[in-house]
């Protein structure tokens, strides 16, 4: 009698394991299903479209093999709901796996931008200036840069330019600065803009607005998309000629928020890039120690106006010691 207890048990137990599994499978696919219908229709306010919007590319991890176990156990209108979200996703970012093609006008003026969050925890600046010294680009966007390691920093970075002078504007409140093959003038600083740093780049010919950002991740997203919202209405948008915008913008390119940049800029990494080009993170510290793991999202951006055409967009490899990857983007300038 006991013996037939513990196999009813045992039995029990199994279908409600089978239960639970194949009820968690249909709570991913109409989640992922909701996420899509409810994020047009009130953005980010809600978290776990937020969440969803960060993580979406890892989904598909989960969604495809689930999709072929539905598959496999002739599960047809569970089959559907996972489809229908694993198309969407894979839809959504096919353009960073297509070949893109640049421009090869010889008589555009090439520029290479570089956007560099170095991490405020780093203190090795010599590490950092390899890292630049190896692109050597044209216009670098410095992120997370404290006062004590400016010296350091531009100490190390010394003949960055074999054939020109090293231009260098910074903010020490907001931790920005612009270091530029070009002179540069200050056209302000913006804490309330999305730590906006603007500056303009005297490139021969005609000069570039740079924007260098750093929205404050612990201010909310609201906040964020608010402050950057108003840089766009009173400074992006009403600026003529070439622009740039760029830096560690906190947020990936799923969000409300970027999709209100992208109204008005292009992103260089989506029109001329390849692959998802995860930056963050490049580590993280557990207990005191540095762990490499490998970076989750796309965070850092640079996006241009009309004037710039995109030739090349890439994560680089090597962090310099800090919790990101630079992000460069190659353009031809008219």
């Amino acid at each position: 009698m006991l013996h037939n207890l513990n196999i009813i048990s045992s039995k029990e137990l199994w279908n409600f394991v089978c239960f639970s599994f194949w009820l968690s499978l249909w709570f991913l696919g109409l989640c992922v299903l909701l996420s899509y219908l409810l994020r047009w229709w009130s953005g980010d306010q809600l978290l776990p479209v937020r969440l969803i919007s960060y993580l979406m590319p890892w989904l598909l991890i989960i969604l495809i093999p689930a999709l072929i176990v539905a598959g496999m156990a002739h599960r047809k209108w569970l089959v559907l709901t996972l489809l229908a979200p694993t198309i969407f996703i894979c839809l959504t970012y096919a353009r960073l796996f297509l070949p893109s093609l640049g421009a090869t006008q010889s008589e555009l003026m090439p520029i290479k931008v570089m956007s560099y969050n170095i991490w405020r925890n780093n203190n090795d600046m010599v590490a950092v200036a390899q890292v630049i010294r190896k692109e050597q680009p044209d216009i670098l966007l410095l992120q997370e840069l404290k006062p004590a390691r400016v010296d350091r920093l531009t100490g190390a970075l010394v003949n960055l330019y074999s054939d020109a002078e090293l231009h260098f504007i910074y903010e020490p409140k907001m931790l920005q600065g612009v270091i530029s093959r070009y002179p540069i003038t200050s056209m302000g600083a913006f804490p309330n803009k999305g730590l906006a740093q603007k500056v303009l780049i005297e490139i021969p010919d005609s000069p570039i607005m740079v924007f260098n950002i750093h929205p404050i991740k612990q201010s909310g997203w609201l906040r964020r998309y608010r402050q950057i919202s108003a840089l766009l209405a009173e400074d992006i948008t009403t600026t003529n000629g070439p622009l740039i915008l760029g830096g560690d913008f906190n947020t990936t390119d799923q969000t409300q928020t970027y999709r209100m940049v992208n109204k008005h800029l292009r992103d260089a990494h989506w029109e001329a890039g390849y692959g998802f080009g995860f930056t963050y993170p490049a580590s993280i510290f557990i207990f005191g120690g540095k762990v490499l793991i490998p970076p989750l999202v796309r965070i850092d951006h640079i996006f241009y106006n009309d004037h710039l055409v995109p030739q090349r967009a890439r994560t680089l490899k090597e962090s310099g010691g800090s919790d990101h990857f630079p992000v460069v983007a190659e353009f031809l300038k008219s």
